[in-house]
């Protein structure tokens, strides 16, 4: 359950104040972008005054990535809606927004844009990164949300950010806690490194033992124990005949497949005894489907039969319908209800979905995006063995695409693509290893899954002690009570509206004497 601001008990000689008090000139100082119509991106330039997006503004840091720039001339125009170096940056839209970042030292000026908000503090008043690890709080965070809350798109304005509530401790205060901080979050970046690095280390791992049981590595001493194994040339006679069968008795055509030629074979590597290069055709029949007209309803209300699309594929396994389709599809289409067990490819789809395997747990039909690698007998008995074979070699089957903006696969890729073949025994061995060895590593990627997370629940939990002045232990305290500068944040507050007053009484005597 969220806290609120009553809830939450500062120390005595801490104030609440408002986002407007720690600035010198709310109405100037805590400013948002350019109407969209004043900045287009057909004003961006190469080189010029820079240009900060909602993309560049992460919690707590700037994400320096395709900056775009326009003329001084341009930046002039939108004077108002300036940065410069030591302002925060502030997300209005976006889920979540309120994001807060620094402007980096390397921009000493720039612009942004509609989406952002451009926050300049009173260094008199506030230590500008105090400021922006509390904007980043959960303290100010569920005040974002509370505003936003029941809105479809996110956006708050700024007259309710100036009023945003903050947790306001003396500057020797608000300097010892920036330090603690980054002293923490030092640490934690260190131990989020080394889960990071032991990921990457994981994925390595990975793609070794797939690499190693394909080239038969990983049955090598398995092997030796072994005595009249069949090999690969006996259990593709097998398919072959079972094939042959299926077509006196069924009368069903088959696709003829020619074996790899002997100047393919010279170019792939050599295998252990006993083991052969086979294509997929050879072992499987491969099919796809196709989209039926969305524009016939007849195809698609009131549907049973479930229709899948390659952005399914990005799971191991494929048991929910991307859609549904009716008989009369299934009828009057190319459609083909392929059943359970089948692997699945994507021939295209967006990002890194092309080349993923999967496999269907239910009957279902497919798009023109999916080859669809159907085995029936003896050929059964390989698909364990050569789904692995397909994970193996997710980036090697995407490197055969071809196209030009948006490279596809095609069924002639998938039915002539080659993989390493041996006797059934010896798959059944290698996905056993496969299994129990990645299944280590499935259980080691889920605690660093979960440390991660833990890791960043624990930053949140970091600022939260911050900003109610629990995170100075008793030590730390004295020492900055002991600090020429500090008194209670009300005394400051008080003193620098006085001041401001009193320079406001000058402005005005002058302004009377310079009229007369």
């Amino acid at each position: 359950m969220e806290e609120t601001i009553s809830e939450i008990q500062l120390p005595d000689h801490w104030a609440w104040v408002e986002l407007k008090d720690l600035t010198e000139n709310p109405k100037n100082d805590i400013v948002d972008g350019p109407f969209g119509s004043n900045l287009k991106s057909n004003e961006f330039i190469e080189v010029g005054i820079p240009v900060f997006k909602i993309q560049n503004i992460k919690e707590n840091r700037f994400v320096d990535k395709n900056i775009n720039f326009v003329s001084p001339t341009k930046a002039e125009e939108l004077s108002r809606h300036s940065f410069q170096k030591g302002d925060l940056i502030i997300t209005k839209l976006g889920n979540p927004l309120g994001l807060c970042c620094k402007v980096p030292e390397k921009y000493p000026y720039g612009i942004i844009v509609a989406d952002l908000m451009r926050f300049r503090p009173s260094t008199r008043r506030v230590v500008v990164q105090y400021l922006m690890y509390g904007i980043n709080s959960v303290i100010v965070q569920n005040q974002f949300k509370a505003i936003t809350k029941g809105t479809t798109r996110p956006r708050v304005n700024l007259t309710i950010v100036r009023g945003i509530k903050f947790p306001f401790p003396p500057l020797p205060e608000q300097r010892a806690i920036v330090s603690k901080i980054e002293q923490l979050f030092s640490e934690l970046d260190n131990g989020i490194a080394n889960l990071k690095l032991a990921q990457e280390q994981l994925k390595v791992y990975r793609q070794a033992v797939l690499k190693k049981a394909f080239e038969g590595e990983l049955t090598k001493k398995w092997r030796e124990q072994q005595t009249d194994l069949p090999d690969a040339g006996e259990l593709l006679e097998k398919i072959s005949k079972g094939r042959e069968q299926v077509i006196k008795t069924s009368g069903e055509r088959q696709k003829s497949t020619n074996p790899l030629t002997e100047d393919k074979l010279a170019e792939l590597p050599s295998l252990p005894e006993g083991w052969g290069w086979a294509k997929i055709c050879q072992v499987s029949k491969v099919g796809t489907g196709v989209t039926p007209l969305k524009k016939r309803r007849d195809f698609y209300e009131g549907g049973t039969i479930p229709w899948v699309t390659s952005g399914a594929l990005n799971e191991s396994y494929v048991n929910l319908a991307s859609d549904y389709v009716t008989e009369v599809a299934l009828k009057e289409t190319n459609l083909k209800l392929y059943p359970k067990h089948t692997l699945l490819v994507a021939l295209y789809g967006e990002g890194k979905t092309r080349g993923k395997c999967s496999e269907l747990l239910i009957e279902a039909t497919t798009n023109q995006a999916i080859a669809a690698i159907v085995q029936k007998g003896t050929e059964e008995k390989i698909r364990p063995y050569l789904k692995w074979f397909f994970m193996k070699n997710y980036n090697e089957i995407r490197m055969k695409s071809s196209g030009g903006v948006q490279p596809n696969l095609n069924l002639g890729i998938i039915e002539n693509t080659s993989f390493p073949l041996c006797s059934l025994p010896e798959q059944q061995a290698i996905v056993q290893e496969i299994e129990t060895r990645l299944s280590v590593c499935d259980k080691i990627e889920q605690a660093i899954k979960e440390n991660l997370e833990k890791a960043e629940a624990l930053r949140q939990s970091i600022l939260k002690k911050a900003f109610e002045g629990k995170l100075l232990n008793e030590r730390e305290l004295a020492e900055v009570r002991g600090a020429e500068d500090w008194e209670p944040a009300e005394v400051l507050l008080e003193r620098i509206k006085a001041e401001k007053a009193q320079n406001g009484k000058k402005i005005h005597r002058y302004c009377k004497g310079y009229c007369k």
